[in-house]
């Protein structure tokens, strides 16, 4: 005489390969989205901060102009369109003091050009005790 046994299996072949695809479909869009949100160029390197709203105004003429400094792409210094060696900058904007400290300086430093020199130029700056630095930058309209 043979005796079944009572246990009967609940899982069909269907519902098995149903789970395998849907399981293979999630690991693939869990993937995905995690790739597209990593190498996404806005989040990559965009720091969310929250900038205090401001009217602008433009500002009144002064009769002293800011002295304007240019850093070319090849490192090169120029203050108002005369060059000077790096070593020459700290004596230039010594002699230069008063129009420095009333008017300020803004600083033009080219795309390529490195920012070591911009820093440097900076540094400098600040040593001889301008108040008032700027870096001139184009507007995202222009």
């Amino acid at each position: 005489m043979k005796i079944r046994s009572s246990h009967k299996s609940f899982l069909s072949l269907e519902s098995i390969a149903m789970t395998d695809i849907v399981m293979n479909l999630f690991i693939f869009f869990f993937i995905s989205f995690s790739l597209l949100y990593t190498f996404n160029p806005k989040k990559e390197s965009r720091i969310e901060v929250k900038l205090p709203d401001a009217s602008v105004r433009e500002a009144a003429r002064k009769e002293i102009e800011p002295l304007v400094v240019s850093v070319t792409s090849g490192n090169e210094i120029y203050i108002e369109k005369r060059f000077i060696p790096p070593s020459a900058l700290k004596k230039e904007f010594l002699s230069r003091q008063a129009q420095a400290k009333t008017a300020g300086i803004i600083v033009r430093s080219d795309k390529s050009a490195s920012v070591d020199t911009l820093v440097k130029v900076l540094d400098v700056a600040k040593q001889t005790g301008a108040q008032k630095l700027g870096v001139a930058v184009e507007s995202a309209g222009a």
